[in-house]
């Protein structure tokens, strides 16, 4: 999750990068949303206007995963290109403006910044625990596959709705740690004890998942047919945590030291995050390349919106 104090450094930080440096961080930033945006909403045209995969409960939380990703595209992203894009050193703005302009736009910084931080730890962390409700999700279905088909379907939007609801509480305390209105010593350790928890729920029920699809039982066609699933979002429960490895532990060690982050160059600042919002491209690859399920449904998508696009050319085309 992001961290205020290494995100006030970084700001800090970036009047010492080249301009053509923060123009090529703008775009690459640009180019990742774009992708972020166009998969994800194509994700969602899949999942919602093909009956065969709404009548899988899984896959709510695959929607749900792709509004979290949206959401990131269309929040997070932006505000992120803006700062980088805007930020200017400090005792040079205040020579070109009035004292009252400069605390004005001093003012705009620390509001954009705080809503970056809520949307940023909101849409992670929600992305994070509707993977760990995923991972238990699948533990259930293959343990349990008997009891897991009596499941209802209002169980598993209040499961997801669970995962929004935590997430936004965690970033409201962000925010209110920022503000000081509670007293950041526990900041470290609500965020540090939440994603904690969340890596070795996931890490425990795929590892239970792993070594009961290695062992034949008399379920076995059972097993065979939750195993695409269960691998699938083992692979992408695998590129989220290696893709946010690298800006979480810049996070954690900013938590406890702010003043160690200038240490780090702000270019592998800048790839950590890129990284860590490059997660939000890969999940509809892995579905489109894991999910025979979603491919098919993609595949009668795109064949259906290329024979709409060549009827609308031979129907603009010029009688003789």
């Amino acid at each position: 999750m992001n961290n205020s104090s290494t995100q006030a450094q970084s700001t800090q930080a970036v009047p010492f990068m080249k301009f053509t440096e923060l123009v090529a961080w703008s775009c690459a930033f640009g180019v990742v949303d774009v992708f972020i945006l166009v998969g994800n909403v194509l994700t969602l045209i899949v999942f919602i206007t093909n009956k065969k995969l709404l009548r899988v409960r899984a896959n709510y939380f695959l929607i749900n995963l792709a509004l979290a990703d949206i959401l990131v595209g269309t929040s997070a992203i932006p505000i992120v290109i803006m700062n980088t894009s805007v930020t200017t050193d400090s005792e040079e703005g205040e020579g070109m403006l009035s004292s009252s302009s400069y605390e004005v736009i001093l003012w705009c910084a620390v509001i954009v910044n705080d809503v970056y931080l809520c949307v940023d730890i909101f849409a992670g962390l929600s992305s994070m625990l509707l993977l760990v409700v995923t991972a238990l999700e699948r533990v259930y279905s293959i343990f349990f596959p008997f009891s897991h088909r009596c499941t209802s379907r209002q169980f598993y939007w209040l499961s997801a709705c669970s995962a929004w609801i935590i997430a936004g509480c965690v970033a409201c305390l962000k925010l209110l740690f920022s503000r000081r209105v509670i007293p950041p010593s526990y900041d470290n350790y609500i965020i540090v004890t939440v994603v904690s928890l969340a890596i070795l729920t996931m890490s425990a029920s795929y590892v239970a998942i792993w070594t009961r699809l290695q062992c034949r039982r008399k379920n076995s066609s059972v097993i065979v047919q939750e195993k695409p699933v269960a691998m699938a979002m083992l692979i992408v429960t695998i590129a989220f945590l290696g893709m946010w490895l690298p800006i979480s532990f810049i996070n954690l060690i900013g938590s406890f030291d702010s003043r160690s982050v200038l240490v780090i160059p702000l270019n592998a600042i800048y790839f950590a995050k890129l990284l860590q919002y490059c997660n939000s491209v890969v999940n509809p690859i892995i579905y489109s390349l894991k999910l025979p399920q979603f491919r098919k449904a993609l595949d009668r998508l795109r064949h259906k919106s290329s024979v709409i696009t060549e009827h609308r050319t031979q129907n603009d085309r010029p009688l003789i």
